[in-house]
């Protein structure tokens, strides 16, 4: 890595690639170049080879940028507040950590939710991005992260053709992105919950055939709302009935995955009514209403936040 500086004061300090910059701020390549693009914020070393590298002064004005659109800036304002910053003298520009860029970012207004902007970044692999915007999009509210954000990148990326590369898998990697930001979040809900008094249970059963991201985004907002949930892996009748008799929930929400057979969500639904009378069954689906055993306690929601509504008043016996 070099360094850039020279007798007319210039500042000192290491030159960093696109992608190390991209790293550094949270933010996707793509991104960087379209700043460089459209407002003048490019790197400005240039190496043998033809190789640009941005200097320390040019991190410095990409620091402002990130900062000011994070809260809320429109872009081609925030880059002329960058680059005006960047004009006024200086002795000495830092190079911020990675950790100074979290900190300095820590008390920001949350992001507008992008499905464009994420996309692009998880079909990079940018992983620093891809848990930057997971992390900053509706950092209060699950179920708007997940039907702003996440369930439109993975529905356009699941529709797009893709030549991958072996290893390299961009559904599955979102996904795990995803898992990893709600187990973040409901670790903080958890932490809430210890030292209270014992909170009324909730088994969420998905009919997915693999793991199901939407069972755990409900699962994660009960817990938000100070209410233990649990998924359960399996939809077998037997450990289905298991399960209630083990936890005793409050309620169980069946989770209908598209394309799930009728008579899966059915057998679930049954063997919660056989396993303990009366218990508050909810079952989410989507357009397509599955058959159901006719009873009082099994209801139909129709979208997630009627679901999260509908379950807190029958734990809370509103």
């Amino acid at each position: 890595m070099s360094t850039s500086g020279d007798a007319g004061g210039r500042p000192q300090g290491p030159s960093l690639t696109v992608a190390a910059v991209a790293r550094r701020l949270g933010v996707a390549p793509a991104t960087l170049r379209t700043w460089d693009r459209r407002y003048g914020l490019g790197p400005s070393e240039h190496l043998a080879g033809s190789h640009r590298r941005y200097s320390a002064q040019d991190v410095a004005r990409l620091l402002v940028m990130r900062r000011l659109t994070l809260e809320g800036v429109a872009p081609s304002e925030a880059a002329r507040a960058a680059l005006a910053a960047s004009d006024a003298p200086t002795a000495e520009v830092h190079v911020p950590t990675t950790a100074e860029v979290m900190d300095a970012y820590s008390d920001a207004v949350p992001m507008a939710a992008d499905p464009t902007a994420l996309g692009a970044a998880a079909g990079q692999f940018d992983n620093a991005a891809v848990r930057w915007m997971l992390t900053r999009v509706a950092p209060r509210d699950v179920l708007a992260w997940w039907t702003d954000l996440v369930e439109p990148t993975l529905r356009v990326l699941a529709e797009r053709p893709a030549l991958e590369r072996p290893g390299e898998s961009v559904v599955p990697a979102l996904t795990a992105a995803a898992f990893a930001e709600l187990r973040s979040r409901a670790a903080v809900a958890a932490a809430h919950l210890e030292g209270e008094r014992p909170a009324p249970t909730v088994i969420v059963v998905p009919t997915a055939d693999g793991p199901d991201l939407r069972a755990h985004v409900m699962a994660t907002a009960l817990q938000a709302e100070r209410v233990r949930a649990r998924v359960l892996s399996s939809t077998t009748p037997a450990v289905v009935a298991g399960a209630i008799e083990r936890a005793a929930p409050a309620a169980l929400l069946v989770e209908v995955a598209e394309g799930a057979a009728g008579a899966r969500v059915a057998s679930v639904v049954r063997a919660a009514m056989g396993a303990r009378s009366g218990l508050p069954i909810f079952v989410h689906h989507g357009a397509q209403a599955p058959d159901l055993p006719v009873a009082a306690n099994v209801h139909r929601v129709r979208t997630l936040t009627g679901a999260l509504h509908e379950i807190l008043a029958a734990v809370r016996g509103e």
